[in-house]
C-alpha cells in the first residue's frame, strides 16, 4: 500500500490543480489497450494513480481540473462517479497532442485568480510536497524501494535553494538524479497563461511544457525545488512491473 500525505496550505490557499492525463500511454501496452494510464492498477489494493493524485492534493482544489484524450468517456465518467463532490472540469484534447499543448488546454479552465499546481498522471509521490510557496519537484536518489527515473529530461540550476535555469539533459544513457519531475507549484496563474499562451501562438501549439514555458516562468518569479524521492514512476512497462513487484501486485 502507497503511505498518504495529503497536501495543506498553510495559509489555506484554494487552488487549480490541473492533472495532465491525455497521453495515449503507448509505452504500457498492453496494459493502457482498453483503458487509460490514470485508470492502470498499481497495487494489491488496485491503487490507480489518479485517485492517489485527486485524494493527495483534494484539500487544497479549489478546481480539479483533468485533461484527456485517449479513452476520455471512461476516465471522465470513473472520476465524475467517484468525486462528484469536487465538481471536476475535463479538458479533452486531441490525441498524440504534446504536454505543453495539454497544459494549455487545462489552464483554458483554470481561474487565474487562483495558483496553480500541475500534475502528470503516471506519478506516484509519497513526499509530503508543501504548496505555499513556487516550487518545482526535483528528484533526490531514493533511498529504499522506489522508482525514480533516473533518466530525467530537464536539469535545474539551483543557486541558494533558488531555482535559476531549466537546461535539457545532455546526457540521457547516463544515470543521474537532480532532475525536474514535471510537478509544479505557481502562484501567479495570470503570468503562467500569458507565458503559455504566447508560447503557443509562437509556435503554432508545438509547445514544450518544460522548456518553453516553465523556464520562462522561473526567469520572472522566485521558484523553490522541493526535493522528492519517494516517488513511483510508472511510464514504461519495466518500470510498472518493479512497482508491482514491490507491492505484492498479483492478478
Amino acid at each position: 500500500m502507497f503511505a498518504k500525505s495529503p497536501s495543506f496550505s498553510v495559509s489555506g490557499k484554494k487552488f487549480n490543480v490541473i492533472i495532465l492525463a491525455s497521453g495515449l500511454g503507448a509505452r504500457l501496452k498492453p496494459e493502457t489497450d482498453n483503458i487509460p494510464k490514470p485508470l492502470v492498477e498499481l497495487d494489491a489494493q488496485g491503487t490507480k494513480a489518479i485517485d492517489y493524485l485527486i485524494q493527495k492534493f483534494q484539500y487544497v482544489a479549489g478546481r480539479l481540473i483533468i485533461t484527456t484524450a485517449y479513452c476520455a468517456d471512461l476516465l471522465e465518467a470513473y472520476v465524475k462517479g467517484k468525486y462528484s463532490t469536487m465538481d471536476p472540469l475535463f479538458a479533452r484534447v486531441p490525441e498524440l497532442i504534446s504536454p505543453g499543448a495539454s497544459l494549455i488546454a487545462g489552464l483554458d479552465q483554470a481561474a487565474s485568480d487562483l495558483p496553480t499546481i500541475i500534475l502528470f498522471c503516471d506519478y506516484i509521490v509519497e513526499d509530503y510536497i508543501p504548496v505555499d510557496n513556487d516550487a518545482l519537484c526535483v528528484s533526490k536518489k531514493p533511498e529504499g524501494d522506489y522508482v525514480v527515473d533516473s533518466h530525467p529530461k530537464g536539469i535545474p540550476t539551483i543557486e541558494e535553494e533558488v531555482i535559476t535555469d531549466l537546461a535539457p539533459n545532455q546526457d540521457l544513457l547516463k544515470d543521474r538524479y537532480g532532475g525536474f519531475t514535471g510537478i509544479g507549484i505557481f502562484h501567479d496563474t495570470l503570468f503562467l497563461k500569458s507565458i503559455a499562451y504566447t508560447k503557443a501562438y509562437e509556435k503554432k501549439m508545438d509547445v514544450a511544457y518544460d522548456f518553453d514555458i516553465i523556464k520562462e516562468y522561473i526567469k520572472k518569479v522566485k521558484t523553490m525545488p522541493i526535493y522528492v524521492s519517494k516517488l513511483y514512476e510508472f511510464g514504461t512497462m519495466d518500470a510498472l512491473k518493479k512497482i508491482r513487484e514491490i507491492h505484492n501486485y498479483s492478478r
